[in-house]
């Protein structure tokens, strides 16, 4: 009798491990999962940027394209003093007397 009760034992033994074994190995795949998704789901905190600076730089800006744009303005009404009336007359006739004399 001992026999058949250690043989019924064991079969229920070999019947029951397979689910121990599948019991056992679901727990460390989800405590991992667990531990991915907590390192995947790192929030970053960034600091804000400083407004007081963004407000100067504008500012800053908008000075420097003004003056671009007066410094354009000025520069398209003066003319070289090489294309002037006055000099250009002076060097034709420079250009005349050289020629005349020869």
């Amino acid at each position: 009798m001992s026999s058949p009760a250690v043989v019924a034992a064991l079969a229920a033994v070999a019947a029951l491990l397979p689910a121990l074994a599948v019991a056992q190995e679901a727990s460390p795949r989800t405590d991992t999962q667990l531990q991915m998704e907590t390192t995947r789901r790192r929030v970053i905190v960034r600091p804000d940027p400083p407004v007081a600076q963004a407000f100067e730089d504008a500012a800053r800006v908008a000075d420097e394209l003004t003056l671009r744009r007066l410094t354009e303005q000025a520069g398209a009404r003066v003319r070289a003093p090489q294309l002037d009336e006055d000099v250009t007359r002076s060097l034709q006739t420079q250009n005349l007397r050289r020629a005349l004399r020869r």
